[in-house]
C-alpha cells in the first residue's frame, strides 16, 4: 500500500484551548452548617465530635492538621486564642486564631478532663496541666484519633443529615475548609493574602479559587441579565 507525506502539518494553525479556571468549591450554607452541627450533638461522644467539626469549620485547618493537634498546640483564653499548625502542608507553620465558637466547643470537650466548669476562664486556668504533646483528640480508650476516624464521624453525621435533605450528600470534611474560605471572603471582600496565610497556602494563585463564583452563582448571574426575555 503507497503512501504519502504531506508537505506541511495540518495541524500547525491549530491552537489549544486554555483550560478555563475551576469555579469556586461548594460552601456549605449558615443554616446546612448548623444542621450538621445539631446533628453532631447527638453522636456517642456529643462534645469531643461537635469542637472537631467546630474546629474545622472556624479555622479552615485540613482534616490532616485537625488530627494531628497536641494539648501545647492550642493557647485557648476567655478572650482570645490560637492554635499552632506544625505539620501543614510544605512543611509550614502558622498559626491560626480561635473565634468563640471553637473555645467555647473546646470549653465543652475539655471541662471533664481537667475537671473544671465548662466556662472559658476554668478552662484557660487548667489548660496548662495537661502534658503539651498528648493528643488532644481521644477515644474511649485514650488513644490518638486518626485521620480516617474522624473522617468516618463526619461521614456519618452527613449521611444523617443529607436522609433529612438538610446537609447536601457530597458534603466531606474539605468541604468545611471551602466554608471557613468563603465565609472569611464575604466578610473581608479581597483580602486573599490574609486568606492565603489562615489556610496555608504557599502560593495566592492557590487561594484564588475562592473568589471565583460557583456554577450556582454564575446561573443566577445570567439569568438576571435584562436581555433574558421572551415574547411572542
Amino acid at each position: 500500500m503507497a503512501r504519502e507525506h504531506l508537505a506541511i502539518n495540518p495541524a500547525a494553525r491549530l491552537k489549544f484551548l486554555k483550560q478555563q479556571a475551576k469555579p469556586a468549591p461548594a460552601a456549605l450554607q449558615p443554616k446546612e452548617v448548623n444542621a450538621l452541627l445539631r446533628a453532631v450533638q447527638q453522636t456517642r461522644y456529643p462534645a469531643r465530635n461537635t469542637a472537631i467539626c467546630q474546629m474545622l469549620i472556624q479555622t479552615g485547618l485540613r482534616i490532616g492538621e485537625c488530627a494531628a493537634l497536641r494539648w501545647g498546640d492550642l493557647a485557648v483564653g476567655e478572650r482570645n486564642g490560637t492554635v499552632l499548625i506544625r505539620v501543614g502542608k510544605g512543611n509550614q507553620t502558622r498559626r491560626v486564631p480561635l473565634n468563640l465558637s471553637i473555645r467555647q466547643a473546646l470549653a465543652n470537650y475539655v471541662a471533664p478532663i481537667l475537671q473544671v466548669e465548662s466556662v472559658l476562664n476554668a478552662v484557660a486556668g487548667g489548660w496548662a496541666s495537661q502534658p503539651p504533646t498528648q493528643p488532644l483528640w481521644q477515644s474511649e480508650r485514650g488513644s490518638q484519633l486518626s485521620v480516617r476516624e474522624i473522617s468516618r464521624m463526619i461521614q456519618q453525621v452527613v449521611q444523617t443529615c443529607a436522609a433529612r435533605h438538610t446537609v447536601p450528600a457530597t458534603t466531606t470534611p474539605h468541604s468545611f475548609r471551602h466554608t471557613f474560605a468563603t465565609r472569611y471572603l464575604i466578610r473581608h471582600p479581597g483580602d486573599l493574602v490574609g486568606l492565603a496565610w489562615l489556610l496555608g497556602h504557599s502560593s495566592i494563585r492557590t487561594t484564588q479559587i475562592y473568589v471565583q463564583p460557583t456554577e450556582e452563582e454564575m446561573a443566577e448571574r445570567v439569568s438576571q441579565i435584562d436581555l433574558n426575555t421572551y415574547a411572542d
